[in-house]
This record gives C-alpha cells, structure tokens and sequence, in this order.
C-alpha cells in the first residue's frame, strides 16, 4: 500500500522521483490529457460533474489516484505528496525550493522563472490551455487573492455534520454540507493564494495542484474516521442532483468504461491501496498501561512515529486518558477490543499543549494511539489513565416536556443528557440561549456509539440535530464550540 506523504518531511531524493516522473509524464504526453479532464469538467457547466456538488470529494479522490497510478507506471516508488498549508505558509516554504515545485511567478506576468517547471527548462510548454487563454508559460501570483486556511479553520469545517445537503451544489449551507465547507472555505483559498495559473480550468497545468487536491482528500480522509455514522448523500435519483453526484451514479468522463467508478466505489481510500502518513492504524505491539497507575514515560523519537498502548477496562465508568510534559501530542481512544474503531481524539485539551480525553467506558480492551501534532517533529511525553470521580447521575430530558436548564462552567466541559424514545420516528434535539453549543448525538443503549454532532443547525450559534431514532434510551452531549467557552444554555427534545 502506497503512503501519501507531508511534502516537508519528503527526502532530497524522494523529491527528485516525484518531480522526474511528473516530467516523464508531461513528456510522453499523458499529463496533458489530466489537465484536459479537468478543464472539460468545468466547460461543462452547469452539468459540471467535478465541482460545486457533492461528487466534489470522490471525483477528486478518482482523478488524483489515476494520475497517482500513471506516475507509479513510471517509478513504482512514486506517491502524490500532500500540501499542508496551515503549516507551510509562506513563500519560503521547503515546498517552493528550486529542486521541487520553484518559486513565485515574477515581474509583470508572473512567470514562474525558478525550479523544474520553469518555462525556460524546455520541459513545461503550457498546452492546454482555457478558452482565450495564449500564455503557454506556469505563472503564480502568491497571496494576491487572498490568505491560506488556517488550523482553526480546518477544525471548524471538520466538524461539520452531515456530508452534504439540499440544493446539493454551491448553494448548500456550510454549516449543514462539509464537503460545500471544504470545498468553498478551504479548498478554494488554496488555489486563490498561489493564483496565476492554479486560478484557472486548467489549473493541473501547475504541478502543486495535486498537492493541494492531495490535501484535500486527507482532510477528508480523516473527517470520514471520525464520523464513521455520516454516510455520502445524496443517494441516486435525487431531484435537482447533477448526473455523476449521486452516490451510485457513473463518474465523467470515465462514464463510458465497462466498471465505471461511482462515488460509492471510492468511499475508502485504503481500499484503493494508499494511506496517509499520518494514520498508521494502532499497533497489535501496544504497550499495557495500569488504570490509576502512575503515569509512564516516553517520547516520539522519530518523525511520524505513532506509539500504542493498551488499558482494560473491568468496571464500567468514567476514565480519563492524560499526557503531561511539553510535547504537542494529539491521543486517539480506539475501542472497546477494536483497534481499528475510533472513539474520540484530542490535541489539547490538557494543561499546555497535552491531551486529554474523558469518556464514559464499558468494559473491554482499549486502545490508545499517540503522535505528534507535527509529523516532522519529536519530544517526550508521560501518559496515564486513571478512574474519575463517580459519575453523576445523569439528567433526564423528557421528550416534548420542558426545556432542561444548564451551564457550561468550566473550559473543556461536557455535560451528558439522556432521553428515552419510546416510539420510533424523527426526534429534534436542539439548544437554546446565547451559549455557541456543540451538540453530540450518542446511543442508543451507550455513551460511546456516534450517531450525529452540529454546531450551528439552530438557531444563531445554537445546535440542532433531527433524526429518525428507533426506541432506546439515548444520550445528548453538550460542550461550548470554544475550549476555553463557558455559559448557560437549555436543551429540549421533540417529536
């Protein structure tokens, strides 16, 4: 399985492959057919079956893995690196060195005078080129049009629930559609910031789009681990959808092939046989730790490293996974006896830069993945578990009764309700007040299992979720959007 790397931590030789078969590819000609591809896609507005749609996402991910394979048929050794711009930034990023992607475009036209896609190489003639269009030269024009996604701006579109909503296309609220937050919030910028050539249909005339579109799938990527219950919509045959966005609709322009790929074929990415760096599953080699012992020490000794420890649980109960020291770790709770089930993960929740992750448990075997929040970087850490103190009772919400009164009290707080539905049917849960609540939908029978979150459904900054629920008791979690936010709120639920 291929492993799709951060850029920045890419070797000097690593960086040569990728660029010599990239060239090979524009040289034997294929490369610009890629770039055509794209550009149809565009032309073929408002029937565009690539952009401003829910097939946003899955086209890419097709597009992206055909040019990656194309690549591979010239140096197996070949991944698509990704551009992690909330980090890489500026001008000066290792990215834009002479030996990889060159420089800012210069002077009047902008052209890119620097690097292995220079015009002046011979190698990088511009041919496909977007209606009007004669500039047969790369041109980049940074922060011209605007700035990079930051982290927080990231973190706000991944926890956008559901995948996609009605109009299904570039009208869909980005605060109920993440791919229409991805695409319009985050992806968008990217190309704006670099400008010139990445402005235009033909935008895979400049190589750092698949870059770009490479990070873009990972965000992705991890927005489908952690909402394992968040399934792709629309399902085909729903009204106003364009041809190739519904789930088990044929892709264009490979619409034609006998197996042709649909959406619902590229749903997981590991099953096209390539992994991010940045997800190496949990270890079967984890390391045991004792609840309530004290706590153990280690360190991320290499870039990218993920260290695996183990805890069981006897009793069920609130416990609290914790690192200390000044490492930036981010911890993933995995479980009960799965390694490969994601429960919840957190950066900082703890004091500094440490993690911590507080959740109700069953009994069972747990699993916990640690790495740091920089794939180049290293240092020492501690980390424990422990019990918490006794759990309390946790209030009832009746369905259709009053509205239930609460506060957020403290930074990192969660406050648990639970209701029960008696009879099947759609039930709304939702928050009211002047608080911005983060609403978490868990159950039925369990505080673990995932159902639905919302930050911004209701209304101003309040949360709703509607869903069809089957008879089970249920479980509303609350926190502020902010870490450090606190506030009084209220919640109802009702048929």
């Amino acid at each position: 399985m291929g492993i799709r790397k951060n850029q920045s931590s890419l070797t000097t030789s690593e960086k040569a492959a990728f660029v010599a078969a990239v060239k090979a590819l524009k040289a034997n000609g294929d490369y610009d057919v890629f770039v055509a591809q794209h550009r149809a896609a565009f032309m073929a507005s408002p029937n565009d079956p690539a952009h401003r749609g829910p097939a946003f996402l899955p086209w890419h991910r097709e597009y992206l893995r055909r040019f990656e394979l194309a690549l591979q048929q010239i140096d197996p050794s070949v991944s698509i690196p990704y551009w992690d711009w909330t980090v890489d930034r500026t001008a000066g990023a290792s990215l834009w060195a002479a030996n990889f992607m060159g420089g800012n475009g210069a002077g009047a036209s902008r052209q890119v005078t620097t690097g292995p896609f220079a015009f002046s190489t011979g190698e990088w003639t511009l041919t496909v080129l977007d209606p009007g269009d004669t500039i047969t030269f790369l041109t980049r024009a940074f922060g011209a049009m605007g700035s990079l996604p930051t982290q927080s701006a990231v973190d706000a579109a991944k926890n956008v629930v559901p995948y996609d909503s009605s109009p299904w296309n570039s009208n869909s609220s980005t605060s109920t559609s993440f791919r229409n937050r991805l695409e319009a919030v985050i992806h968008n910028p990217g190309h704006m910031w670099v400008g010139g050539s990445m402005m235009a249909m033909s935008s895979p005339n400049d190589p750092v789009f698949w870059l770009h579109h490479c990070n873009i799938d990972r965000l992705w990527a991890e927005w489908q681990r952690e909402n394992p219950t968040e399934n792709y919509l629309p399902p085909s045959g729903t009204p106003g959808v364009v041809a190739g966005h519904g789930l088990d609709d044929p892709m264009p322009p490979w619409d034609n092939e006998t197996s042709p790929p649909t959406p619902r074929s590229v749903l997981d990415h590991h099953a096209l046989d390539y992994t991010y760096d940045n997800e190496e599953a949990v270890s079967p080699e984890a390391v045991p730790l004792t609840i309530d012992a004290p706590a153990a020490s280690a360190s991320i000794g290499q870039a990218g490293e993920v260290d695996a420890y183990s805890f069981v649980v006897s009793a069920a109960g609130s416990y609290v996974v914790e690192t200390q020291g000044s490492t930036d770790v981010v911890v993933g709770l995995y479980g009960p006896n799965d390694m490969a089930v994601l429960i919840t993960e957190d950066d900082d929740s703890g004091a500094a830069t440490n993690s911590r992750i507080e959740r109700n448990l069953s009994a069972g075997t747990y699993y916990v993945r640690v790495r740091h929040y920089s794939g180049t970087s290293v240092g020492n850490y501690s980390i424990s578990v422990r019990g918490s103190a006794a759990q309390p009772i946790i209030p009832t919400i009746q369905v259709n009764g009053p509205a239930v009164q609460g506060t957020i009290a403290a930074a990192n707080e969660r406050d648990m309700y639970t209701f029960t539905v008696t009879s099947p049917g759609t039930h709304t849960i939702e928050t009211a007040g002047n608080t911005d609540c983060f609403l978490t939908l868990l159950g039925p029978g369990n505080q673990t299992t995932l159902i639905a979150q919302d930050d911004d459904s209701g209304p101003g900054t309040n949360s709703r979720i509607a869903a069809n629920l089957a008879p089970g008791v249920y479980f509303a979690q609350i926190r502020h959007y902010s870490p450090s936010g606190t506030g009084p709120y209220s919640i109802s639920v009702r048929t």
